[in-house]
């Protein structure tokens, strides 16, 4: 088999609009021009969507002519209808599922020219920003037509290594790095002395299928994955406690458009920052994804569908449900089974029709249909127990009015997206909190739960931790997974995950920010502009972790220094807008120039008994520490600030110090890496500090980019409200700091400066290995 890139060389143009060249992957809507007429709202960061047309002309010699010829698509965003030459090949309409447009005996010798027709126009179709277009890579599968058409690879046991292999092949062979350790034929398949794969010890291995002249290599791990309500959840014998966080699929700055630098960094950051485990929400992962949660060792909770039959907004995929779900469900568990990183599948998240009797039926056939593809994992879905029990009530339910129309709807404001389904509980949540989550504790929340939890291997809970202690006691063989929580409520979860063995983790909303549904954390009035971030990660989008991150990570055990935070002087005046999902907004900062004898709120995270403040050398208070947490008040002045970790005796245990920066300012340009590789895409903060490289939080300001050598594919900061957008060369620093991404050229040294009124232009180079 023969993988031939197919990424170059495109051409793309808004349907009517003349056409220009670009490289796959490729997001349309982050290019599109935001309105607050724009339909999508807040779901979509007030982007418009749009019919798209992608076209590349190929030669085809010879030698391809009597092969089998497929064009694969990791992801279209939607409604892709693929030709070649003229001709109609394939439609494809779920924008999260790879599919295929087959080619063989279907090329011509000499030029060939392959077309995408991709249509998103009709808004709202989804809760979160999609993008549009080719969005995930393309490549070209070339193999002889009697080719490997199945391989599928599963653990048998992890002591001995035994897999069991899936395939028509006639041959299989594991290679550790250039070594065969095991050949065989399909079926059982020991390999002695094998490293078993965790997310600890991501150990991994090449599998060789042959048949006649076509071989297909696929890296595998080998891992035993069991699940009971005695001893939870195990990984080769031993149970694993999940560190979870949800994940939207796009990078930020670049879009939705996904290459493998920016999901491996994502990747390597949330691990680096104590996730073990991420749950893909709420669509199925890219190749991308699971292969780098495959090399880094993350667990994986693969997501099929947000919703079912019952809409959420009004052009979404419950409009096509019932025709593409048992396809689409297959297609995620296809790219899935043979990565080592997955764990769980989901078949939907806060789906609302399993308060009805119909729905309950719907959730058993889709696990079976989920069990009869892969046994060897277990399913779940996102109950949101809470929501459900409105619903029995007759509230929050989507009701359309008439008959369902697939045409755009007016943009004159008289469309108006009803607050239903997830909306309507994100909007109680803002409204009440906790006291909100407590209602799942009722008898009719306990009817829900008990009617749905049978048709499921792993009931996944919502925000109904509150329902922890209750069902572990009274349903003690019923298996439990807290799919999407607050980091407020860690102090409450995580003991509790801890506790109950057939609990087997806690996915936090979320663990990296994203754009859409936006403005759910926390912002300033002073901030112009439209809503364009949701705010609520734990980490942000240019990848800083935040104030939230690290109280999780004490809550984890993770980390023991205190940990200091305060809330920006910049903005003591301003009353916020406040969100439920994040509980501060305060960062590690103690450089507030212009802003001495301002009072500062100062939060300290540690799990020691108390905190004594020190400010210059002189202690200002000491303090309980509750929940994980100690709050104090007290008036800036430059110098050091220190947090003394106590225990019950009064001893200092440990310290997290911050210090003022100086006085001068520079900009500096920050590349993440020094070398690359032509083509490689890279990252690069931009940060206003001082002599030191103590970042200046109040310095927002615009900064221009110009690079020598590579190219700009995106530029923006982590500020959710904002007029600015991510595909110009400039933008506002936010917190002193902003993000670009660049894909480098192809040789010499790329080089980046900066520029600022007021400042030093900032410079920074990077030098283009040979790849």
């Amino acid at each position: 088999m023969r993988t031939i890139d197919f990424n170059e060389n495109w051409t793309f143009c808004r349907e009517g609009e003349p056409p220009v060249p670009v490289t796959l992957p490729h997001d349309a809507m982050i290019r599109e021009p935001r309105r607050s007429s724009a339909l999508g709202g807040t779901n979509n960061g007030y982007f418009p969507g749009g019919v798209y047309l992608y076209e590349k002309r190929f030669p085809v010699g010879e030698e391809l002519l009597g092969k089998s010829v497929v064009l694969h698509f990791e992801g279209v965003y939607q409604n892709a209808a693929v030709s070649l030459n003229g001709r109609e090949i394939v439609r494809h309409r779920y924008g999260f599922t790879p599919f295929d447009a087959d080619l063989t005996g279907l090329l011509v010798p000499g030029e060939n020219t392959v077309s995408v027709r991709v249509e998103n126009h009709l808004q709202p179709n989804c809760r979160w920003y999609t993008g549009s277009g080719i969005y995930r890579p393309v490549s070209l599968i070339v193999r002889d037509k009697d080719h490997v058409e199945t391989l599928h690879v599963s653990t048998v046991s992890a002591v001995p290594p035994v897999i069991a292999v899936e395939s028509d092949a006639e041959t299989i062979e594991i290679y550790d790095g250039e070594t065969c350790i095991a050949k065989g034929t399909p079926g059982e398949i020991e390999v002695p002395g094998a490293r078993l794969w965790t997310a600890e010890t991501p150990e991994l291995y090449t599998l060789v299928a042959r048949k006649k002249n076509d071989e297909i290599r696929i890296r595998f791990g080998i891992r035993e994955l069991k699940w009971n309500a005695r001893n939870g959840l195990t990984v080769n014998g031993q149970t694993v406690k999940l560190r979870g966080g949800c994940i939207h699929h796009d990078h930020g700055v670049l879009g939705a458009a996904e290459y493998r630098e920016s999901e491996e960094r994502r990747l390597r950051i949330l691990k680096e920052n104590g996730f073990n485990a991420v749950r893909i929400a709420h669509n199925p992962a890219s190749q991308i994804l699971l292969h780098a949660a495959d090399e880094i060792g993350l667990y994986v909770l693969d997501e099929c569908f947000d919703g079912w039959y019952t809409p959420k907004t009004y052009h979404d995929y419950s409009r096509q449900f019932w025709e593409s779900w048992k396809e689409d469900a297959a297609a995620m568990v296809e790219s899935a089974r043979n990565h080592p990183s997955v764990i769980m599948y989901s078949i939907g998240n806060e789906v609302t029709e399993t308060a009805e009797v119909k729905g309950v039926q719907l959730t058993g056939e889709m696990r079976d249909h989920i069990h009869d593809l892969d046994p060897t994992r277990p399913v779940t879905a996102g109950i949101n127990v809470l929501l459900n029990v409105q619903v029995k009530r007759g509230h929050g339910l989507y009701k359309d009015t008439g008959e369902y129309k697939a045409e755009p709807l007016p943009e004159d404001g008289s469309f108006q997206e009803k607050r239903s389904g997830s909306k309507f509980f994100n909007y109680w949540t803002e409204k009440l909190g906790w006291l909100f989550f407590t209602m799942s504790k009722g008898k009719t929340a306990e009817r829900i739960v008990n009617d749905i939890a049978p048709n499921l291997d792993v009931i996944g809970l919502n925000y109904a931790a509150s329902r922890y202690d209750r069902d572990a006691k009274k349903y003690p063989d019923r298996l439990m997974l807290g799919t999407e929580t607050m980091s407020g409520d860690q102090p409450y979860n995580w003991p509790r995950v801890l506790k109950y063995p057939q609990l087997f983790g806690d996915f936090v909303w979320a663990a990296w920010d994203y754009i859409g549904e936006t403005c759910m954390g926390w912002t300033y009035p002073s901030y112009p502009g439209l809503p364009l971030l949701s705010g609520q990660g734990m980490i942000d989008v240019t990848g800083e972790p935040l104030a939230q991150m690290a109280f999780m990570q004490v809550v984890w055990g993770l980390r023991k220094a205190p940990y200091i935070a305060v809330r920006p002087l910049n903005h003591a005046k301003e009353t916020p807008v406040t969100g439920a999902w994040q509980f501060t907004n305060a960062l590690p900062s103690w450089t507030w120039q212009g802003y001495e004898g301002v009072k500062a709120t100062v939060e300290v995270y540690s799990d020691a008994a108390k905190i004594r403040l020190v400010r210059n050398g002189k202690p200002v208070r000491t303090k309980k520490v509750k929940k994980y947490k100690a709050l104090f008040r007290l008036r800036y002045e430059p110098g050091e600030l220190v947090a003394e970790a106590l225990d019950k005796e009064g001893r200092v245990v440990s310290t997290g110090v911050l210090t003022s920066g100086k006085e001068d300012t520079f900009l500096n340009v920050l590349p993440e890496k020094s070398e690359v590789r032509p083509g490689e895409i890279f990252f690069v903060p931009v940060e206003f500090t001082d002599r030191d490289g103590v970042r200046k939080p109040t310095v927002e300001t615009r900064v221009k980019l110009s690079v020598e050598n590579a190219e700009l594919l995106g530029f923006g900061s982590a500020l959710t409200k904002t007029d600015e957008v991510f595909d110009k060369p400039y933008h506002d620093t936010y917190r002193g700091r902003a993000f670009a991404a660049f894909r480098a050229g192809t040789q010499g040294t790329v080089r980046i400066t900066a520029s600022s009124k007021g400042y030093p232009d900032g410079t920074a180079t990077v030098r283009i290995i040979p790849g």
